[in-house]
């Protein structure tokens, strides 16, 4: 209730009350307004249950004679005079005209204004979110983030004793806005404090928690020590004790009619914070009535500590707020504000509650409604804000049951971790994903199947696993290798088969060639291999052997091979093949092989030369020219597996390592800044001393930086000098940012930077300049042959006539920008 020493006029009758509207055009009276048309509504929550973080604009309508001229983007200021007090009137609000429009007959206006919040709530932030949460690791504290978010209106905050409850918090950039409005973030900041937001009277926004525990305790023979009514303070300890109410009362001559309901609100014993429905979010408290705050993008990725304490602090501004919900047509008096409790003592009840919305009109018989909603319990649904905003950061743990399925999802943004589980009555199917390692692993498991499969999207591997009652099937790919394997397992037996694709390049064509293998193993056939390679052990003789159109003659000494083949393919002709340690053949013998069109050489050594040509035994070749060559088959691998590990290509290889690896460390010295702190202007931190000493810091802060990797280092600062220039002689101070213990001097090792130069005496003008002189100044020190620990110093320096020198510092970041 605004303290007003003529406030109880506006309860006697026939008390004098005179409208007043000023604006850039003067003056309105009751003269220009018609009829007493004053409308003003005000209200912290509308709506039919009681949410925290409501912020809603205030109204005000009235008429005026067709007169004046057009009012449309008019600020005006509404205040009443009462009992012809003009040297005290009492305003009631500032406002700012957005419709005007024309009767009928022209012979008045109807005007609509709004109050500041209305400019707010209908506002585009993404471009201050975006400037004072600029990078994805940007960090704020909460009062800063809404100290700027105010002052960005142009608005004066009005904070309680004490602060928010969560001021203390860190604001993260957990959102990624193009569009985000005014109303989105305010009503985010009021939720999370359990308080409202509201422009009051004197034009600044006004944080408002409503009073806990305002029931007084009446005389009655019903009550006893140990029976305190549940909706009451003392049912936690169960005991009775005399307490007065906090309210202000409307007793008879006040108040003209109420309705009210049967209920009182019950006490918020339990407090739920989740990023979504069906998440599990945080829970704070144990009891049946629970208040649940959702998709509040400022608590999005906190972990389960950083909640805690959260809620914490908004649990105890809200859960001793009782009030009975109603409906009262009263005398008017403006004194009385939205959130003050207000006791009405009716026939049968004493209404007790607050002023959640209220409507004033007229100004000679002036009249207020008040009125506030409110359900008995909060039912189990979202109570907070309702946008969707593009998330960046988040934990969450979410559990979704129907009755086909059960749903678990949970998720780590930071690490790029998730996991997800279905379950239904015919499969469970799991699935697991580290985004950062590229690993994925799907499990999925029915009545007939448990079926796995795992991939490395990095490396290109994957596995594939089923498994029935009829047996095991694997599958196991390296696709940039392009090796495959597939292994079956049966009652029956094992089956593997081992596969790899491979590419050769003819030209500028690629071809693509696969080589493969089987293995098949049963107990049949394990158990005559083995039988037959023990005879074969004792039975190494000469063999002949005679199939369809084939001849094969093995012979053995001492343990030596001979094979000769003769083999007949009606598709490719006769074929001779000769296996052996030793071969002699004589010219003619060679020019009757060569006949056939076909020569096939195979020995330990082999010579060959020609007029031309030649090949040794050692696998030296040379020839006249070479017009052109082409490698295919097995032949390209070994020519690729030479050439790749030859030393030339090693060395290539390491100094393209050695160009990467620098470019990286490159790239993160030019992009990787880092910041000490940055009070957005503040005036916290600052240096300050006299004439030819250094500067103490002050405020409680460390001037340490770490050089190394780092080519500047930028200090945002401001200050100014103090100087004696009465005896008239010209000499030259100033304030110095220097890493050195001597400000005299500069040279690479010591840079200096001059931030404030005051000039005067007899020869010059008096003046004081330097780009930090009195305004902020990104002051950019040279750093780039300093390395290690250091300590940025101020140096006030001069001839002696220096009194003072104060140096504020706001901000000190290293970069390589």
């Amino acid at each position: 209730m605004v303290d007003y020493k003529y406030a109880d006029l506006f309860y006697q009758e026939n008390m004098d009350k005179q409208a007043k509207i000023e604006y850039s055009g003067g003056v309105m009276t009751n003269t220009e307004l018609f009829q007493n048309s004053e409308e003003v509504k005000e209200s912290l929550c509308s709506e039919k249950e009681l949410r925290f973080g409501c912020c809603e604009a205030s109204s005000f309508k009235f008429k005026v004679a067709n007169i004046v001229k057009p009012m449309t983007g008019e600020t005006v200021s509404f205040s009443i005079v009462v009992n012809h007090h003009e040297e005290d009137p009492f305003l009631i609000g500032r406002y700012k005209v957005v419709s005007d429009k024309e009767t009928a007959d022209r012979r008045y206006r109807e005007l609509v204004a709004y109050d500041a919040m209305y400019d707010i709530l209908n506002a585009d932030m993404a471009v201050w979110y975006n400037s004072i949460l600029p990078e994805e690791n940007s960090t704020v504290s909460l009062r800063q983030f809404r100290t700027s978010f105010i002052r960005h209106f142009g608005l004066t905050e009005a904070v309680p004793q004490g602060g928010l409850v969560n001021d203390s918090m860190t604001v993260e950039r957990t959102i990624n806005p193009e569009q985000i409005s005014g109303k989105d973030i305010i009503t985010a900041i009021c939720e999370i404090n359990g308080c409202f937001g509201h422009i009051g009277r004197d034009g600044k926004f006004h944080y408002i928690y409503l009073p806990q525990a305002i029931e007084g305790l009446y005389p009655a023979n019903d009550l006893y020590p140990d029976h305190a009514p549940e909706w009451m303070v003392q049912a936690k300890t169960g005991h009775l004790y005399p307490q007065d109410p906090k309210s202000t009362r409307l007793g008879t001559g006040r108040y003209i009619k109420c309705q009210y309901e049967d209920y009182r609100t019950k006490r918020i014993t339990k407090l739920q914070i989740r990023q979504k429905e069906n998440d599990i979010g945080l829970i704070y408290g144990d009891g049946d009535n629970c208040y649940i705050i959702q998709d509040n993008f400022l608590v999005y990725g906190k972990s389960s500590e950083q909640l805690t304490v959260i809620a914490e602090n908004i649990f105890g501004k809200i859960t001793d707020i009782v009030y009975r919900p109603f409906d009262a047509t009263c005398v008017g008096n403006p004194c009385l504000e939205v959130g003050d409790p207000v006791r009405l003592p009716t026939k049968y009840e004493i209404v007790e509650s607050y002023i959640l919305k209220r409507t004033m009109k007229g100004i000679q018989a002036l009249r207020d409604s008040y009125a506030a909603d409110g359900v008995e319990m909060y039912a189990e649904k979202l109570n907070g804000v309702q946008k969707s905003i593009i998330q960046l950061k988040g934990k969450s743990n979410i559990l979704e049951r129907t009755i086909e399925e059960t749903r678990l999802e949970m998720r780590d943004e930071d690490a790029k971790l998730s996991n997800e589980i279905t379950v239904t009555a015919k499969e469970i199917r799991g699935e697991l994903k580290d985004e950062v390692n590229g690993l994925n692993n799907t499990i999925s498991a029915t009545a007939g199947e448990i079926r796995g499969e795992l991939q490395n999207t990095k490396t290109g591997l994957e596995t594939q696993i089923s498994v029935t009652a009829k047996g095991l099937e694997a599958n196991i790919q390296d696709t940039k290798k392009g090796l495959e394997t597939v292994i079956n397992a049966t009652a029956d037996g094992i089956r593997s088969d081992v596969s790899k694709t491979y590419e050769t390049k003819t030209g500028a064509q690629i071809q693509y060639n696969s080589l493969s293998s089987s293995i098949r193993q049963t107990s049949e056939e394990v158990s005559a291999e083995v039988n037959r390679a023990t005879a074969a052990e004792g039975n190494l003789s000469s063999q002949l052997q005679l199939l369809g159109g084939q001849i094969v003659l093995k012979a053995d000494s001492n343990g030596r091979m001979v094979m000769v083949a003769l083999n007949a393919n009606p598709a490719t002709g006769s074929e001779f093949k000769v296996d052996a340690d030793n071969i002699n053949l004589s010219a003619n013998d060679v020019i009757n092989l060569l006949a056939g069109g076909t020569l096939n050489l195979s020995a330990m050594n082999i010579n060959i030369t020609s007029n031309n040509w030649g090949v040794d035994s050692q696998g030296h070749m040379w020839c006249n020219s070479i017009n052109a060559f082409q490698i295919t088959g097995e032949a390209v691998n070994q020519f690729n597996n030479t050439l790749l590990n030859s030393a030339a290509m090693k060395r290539l290889e390491e100094i393209l390592a050695i160009f990467e690896g620098r470019m990286t460390d490159v790239e993160k010295l030019l992009t990787n800044n880092k910041v000490y702190f940055d009070t957005l202007d503040g005036l916290q931190y600052a240096w300050r001393g006299a004439n030819q000493q250094p500067m103490e810091c002050t405020g409680g802060w460390s001037n340490t930086v770490d050089c190394t990797g780092y080519n500047k280092c930028i200090v945002r600062c401001k200050g100014d000098i103090g100087y004696d220039s009465s005896d008239g002689i010209a000499f030259h101070s100033y304030i110095t940012l220097t890493f050195s213990n001597d400000p005299s001097t500069n040279n690479p090792a010591t840079p200096t930077y001059h931030v404030v130069v005051a000039d005067w005496g007899s020869s010059v003008e008096n003046k004081v300049s330097g780009p930090a002189h009195n305004q902020w100044y990104n002051c950019v020190i040279d750093i780039s042959q300093i390395s290690g620990t250091q300590t940025v110093k101020a140096f006030s320096w001069g001839s002696g006539h220096c009194t003072s020198a104060l140096l504020y510092v706001s901000k000190i970041e290293m970069t390589n920008m």
